[in-house]
C-alpha cells in the first residue's frame, strides 16, 4: 500500500508525526500554508502529521474546478491518510473552515474538527455593497473579472498589514493568500456555503471554532449559525476580541495556534481514556447520545 507521504503530486505540504494522529489543513480559498500561522509548528512539537492536500480548483494554480470535487479530493484524501493513521482531525481557515464541514458532513473517518473564522455569510463591516451582485454577474455570463484583496487585508496588525499590502502590489503570496480570486472560484465557494449549509445537523466530531468578533468579512453570525446546528457533543467556542478575519497570523496568533494544538490533544486523550475503560470493564456499555 502506497502512502500518501510517497504522493508528493497530492499535497502541498506533509511532516509525518509518530503519534498516529493526522491533522489535515485547509488554507482559505487558493492560499498557501503561511495563512496557517504557527499551528503547523506546535504539531510538529506534538509529533503530529500534518498535510495540506492538494485540491484540483481550490488550491492555487491548480486550474478551474467545481465544489463539489473539492469535496471529493479531500473526503478521499481523509480516507487515505485513516490507512496508516489511527484517527484524523480537519483544521480549516475562512473558506477551508466551510470546506472542512461539508467533508465532516459525509466523512465519518473525521475525528475532530477546528473551524477558524467559517464563512456561511459575507456580512462583514468592510465587505462591500456589490459584494451580494457578483454572483448574479456570473450567472448572467459575465465571468470575466476577478476579486482583488483590499484592506484591511483580513488583520487589524498594522505592522503586518504593511507587509501584506507590499505583497498585494506586487501580487505575490503573502499570509493572506491569494492577491486575486478569479470570479469563478468565488461563485464555487458561494455554492460550497449553500451546500454546507443544508446539512450541519449530521455532524458529530468534536469542534473547536475560533472567530474575531470584529471580524471584517465574516460577523459572529457565521459560527452561531454552526453552534446551533451541528450534533456534536462536544462543541467549544472562544471569541477573539483584538483580530480581524486571519486570526491566524494576527495580534492573537499564538492564542490561537495553541487552542488548536490543545484542543486536538484533549480529543485525542479523551478517546484513549474512552478505549481504556472499554477494555478494563467490557461489561460497560459506552455510547454516544441518541441522536435519532
Amino acid at each position: 500500500m502506497t502512502s500518501i507521504a510517497e504522493q508528493p503530486d497530492r499535497y502541498e505540504t506533509f511532516y509525518q508525526g509518530n503519534t498516529g494522529h493526522a491533522v489535515v489543513l485547509l488554507p482559505g480559498l487558493c492560499g498557501s500554508e503561511l495563512e496557517m500561522g504557527a499551528i503547523p509548528r506546535l504539531l510538529k512539537q506534538s509529533n503530529h502529521t500534518y498535510t495540506i492536500p492538494r485540491i484540483k480548483g481550490y488550491s492555487a494554480h491548480t486550474g478551474l474546478t467545481g465544489y463539489q470535487e473539492w469535496i471529493d479530493s479531500v473526503d478521499q484524501f481523509v480516507t487515505d491518510l485513516s490507512q496508516t493513521h489511527h484517527s484524523i482531525s480537519i483544521a480549516g481557515l475562512s473558506m477551508g473552515a466551510t470546506l472542512a464541514l461539508a467533508v465532516a458532513e459525509q466523512n465519518s473517518k473525521v475525528h475532530s474538527l477546528v473551524i477558524l473564522s467559517p464563512v456561511f455569510l459575507f456580512d462583514g463591516w468592510s465587505v462591500p455593497w456589490y459584494n451580494p451582485f457578483l454572483a448574479l454577474l456570473y450567472k448572467i455570463g459575465i465571468r470575466n473579472w476577478h476579486f482583488k484583496e483590499r484592506e484591511p487585508f483580513g488583520v487589524k496588525n498594522v505592522e503586518l498589514r504593511r507587509h501584506i499590502r507590499k505583497a498585494v502590489m506586487a501580487n505575490t503570496v503573502s499570509e493572506l493568500g491569494a492577491a486575486h480570486l478569479p470570479a469563478v472560484h468565488l461563485y464555487q465557494s458561494l455554492e460550497l456555503i449553500k451546500a454546507t449549509k443544508k446539512d450541519l445537523s449530521s455532524i458529530t466530531a468534536d469542534t473547536l471554532i475560533i472567530h474575531a468578533i470584529d471580524d471584517e468579512t465574516a460577523s459572529p453570525k457565521n459560527p452561531e449559525i454552526i453552534m446551533n446546528r451541528i450534533s456534536s457533543e462536544t462543541c467549544r467556542m472562544i471569541w477573539l476580541g483584538n483580530s480581524y478575519h486571519m486570526i491566524t497570523v494576527d495580534n492573537e496568533r499564538e492564542v490561537v495556534a495553541n487552542e488548536v494544538n490543545n484542543f486536538i490533544n484533549q480529543t485525542i486523550g479523551k478517546d484513549k481514556i474512552v478505549d481504556q475503560i472499554s477494555i478494563e470493564t467490557p461489561s460497560l456499555v459506552i455510547k454516544n447520545r441518541d441522536r435519532s
